[in-house]
Formats: C-alpha cells, sequence, structure tokens
C-alpha cells in the first residue's frame, strides 16, 4: 500500500460542538497563552483603526472562553457600553459563563448561539470579533456573512486564524510510523482559506468588507514542562481527529507513544524557565470595515 498522503491535499473539516463541549475545559491550558497573544496583537490593530469609545457595542463571535471579552476588559482603556459573547459549544458557554459571574461583569451577555445563523437585528454592532473562530465553522462564508449583516455601516471587523500550528508535523510523522503503508492520511482539521494572508483578505473582500489588512504574527505556547505540553495536544487530537477516534485503546497507546517521541521535539527549553518549556507558533490577523454605504 502506498505511504500515507501529505495532508495537506485534504479538504476542509470542520469540528462539531460537542468536540469543543470536550476540549472546553483544557482550551486555555493547551493553547499556553498563545491565544490571548493573539487577541491582544488583534486589539492593538482595532485601536489604530476603530478604537472603542463608550458607545461601542462589540460580538465576541465564537467566543470560546471568552478571550477577546476578558481582553477587552482588562486591558482596553475605554469600556464598550456592551459586548455580546456567544459560541455555539454549550461547554465553551459554560467556561464563559462561570468568568462572568466570578468577575461580575455588568456590560457583558452570554449567550449559546451558531455564529452561521445569528439571532441580533441587522446592523447592531460597531465591532464584530472571531478570534480562531469562524474559520471552523462548517460553511465560513455565512458566518461572515451573518457578522456582515449584524455589523453596522461603518463597523470594524477582526478575525484570526491559524498558519502554523506545529503540532500536525508531529501527528503525521506519528502516523506515518505507525502506518507506514497506510492508503489513506490522518485526518484532523485545517484552516482551508484561511492559513495565508492573501486568503484571508480574499474571504473578507468576497464578503462585502473594504480596507482589509492582514498579516502574520508570532505566538508562544508556554507550558509547565514537556509532558503536561503534549498531554495537552493528546487530548485535543482525540477529540477533532476522525481517524483517532476510530483506534481501539491498543493503537491508541502505540500512536501516543510515537506522538510524544515527535511533540518533544517541537517544544524548547524556555531559559531560566523553571522547567517551562515553549513552541512558536504563527497565526494570521485581519481586519476591515462595512462601507458606510451598507443599508
Amino acid at each position: 500500500m502506498a505511504s500515507p498522503k501529505s495532508t495537506q491535499s485534504l479538504p476542509k473539516l470542520a469540528i462539531e460542538s460537542k468536540a469543543f463541549d470536550e476540549m472546553a475545559k483544557r482550551y486555555d491550558r493547551g493553547l499556553g497563552g498563545a491565544n490571548l497573544q493573539i487577541v491582544q496583537k488583534l486589539l492593538e490593530r482595532c485601536g489604530d483603526e476603530c478604537p472603542l469609545t463608550a458607545e461601542s457595542v462589540v460580538h465576541d463571535n465564537a467566543c470560546g472562553p471568552a478571550v477577546v471579552t476578558r481582553a477587552i476588559l482588562e486591558f482596553c482603556t475605554t469600556q464598550p457600553s456592551r459586548i455580546y459573547a456567544t459560541d455555539y459549544a454549550q461547554g465553551m458557554i459554560d467556561i464563559a459563563s462561570l468568568h462572568q459571574q466570578q468577575a461580575d461583569w455588568q456590560n457583558v451577555t452570554v449567550e449559546l448561539m451558531n455564529g452561521q445563523n445569528l439571532s441580533f437585528d441587522s446592523n447592531t454592532f460597531t465591532h464584530s470579533i472571531s478570534s480562531l473562530g469562524v474559520f471552523m465553522f462548517p460553511d465560513e462564508e455565512k458566518g461572515l456573512s451573518e457578522m456582515y449583516r449584524t455589523l453596522k455601516p461603518g463597523g470594524w471587523i477582526g478575525v484570526t486564524s491559524w498558519n502554523d500550528v506545529r503540532w500536525p508535523i508531529a501527528a503525521t510523522a506519528a502516523y506515518e510510523r505507525l502506518f507506514p503503508n497506510a492508503a489513506e492520511p490522518m485526518i484532523f482539521p485545517r484552516a482551508r482559506n484561511w492559513e495565508q494572508p492573501e486568503d484571508c483578505e480574499r474571504m473578507l473582500r468576497v464578503a462585502g468588507f473594504k480596507d482589509i489588512k492582514t498579516e502574520i504574527i508570532q505566538c508562544i505556547n508556554r507550558q509547565p514542562d514537556k509532558e503536561a505540553a503534549i498531554d495537552t495536544l493528546i487530548g485535543f487530537l482525540k477529540n477533532i481527529s476522525p481517524t483517532a477516534r476510530e483506534w481501539d485503546d491498543g493503537v491508541w497507546k502505540q500512536y501516543c507513544d510515537y506522538f510524544h517521541e515527535e511533540a518533544g521535539l517541537l517544544f524548547m527549553p524556555v531559559p531560566s524557565g523553571q522547567g517551562q518549556v515553549e513552541m512558536v507558533m504563527k497565526a494570521v490577523i485581519t481586519s476591515g470595515r462595512k462601507p458606510e454605504e451598507s443599508a
């Protein structure tokens, strides 16, 4: 049988909400601060292009554990009048709601909602932000259409996506060691249409946005040690890969042994980090505006 095909040739595979329900509790920990770094860069862009004001109404779309909402409340000097944090995964909403309760957010509404079919009126928001979210929608074009519809004319959109998360290198290498003659590749989601700046620019332009700016940035996933880092990645992988979910316990254990070895090569020691390790990843941040003349 032929060797596994490159995962780069695979079509987009969306992640079901129940997978995010299972991943929710380890989501922040698994990204090791990288998601917050991405959001901070996006909010810096927002401050340059369309600063928040006391009259701003923000949509944190596909909010996950409310990273965007938390960053706005913690780091932005001027607070918007209202933030709506929505996600289609109940597990993520549960965590976002817990943050809301613990911090007593008075200007935040957290709600379970499908980003492809938002219940908000048209022309509601001054800012619509989706960090590491819309690119994983089953129909990302519909998701962008809904972001466009619910933005006020002249409103600002900010989205982020992955350019290189690194771990698929280890996942593929472990799979090829376990199944050197496999006829099919290992399947896991990828950010098709969102991995390169020119792709992100095209997606927003086709959706109707203008004044689009996009760039690749680096972010760092920092973990207490290699074991913690790899265990978290394994937890993600089992939830998001249809291939892995079909394996019995024996095959999964053997695969994990190989993955430990391969993934360990991706994490480097942090100088004076008391055993901490880190992995450099890359994301794309993209922003634009809804035309002023939009109805």
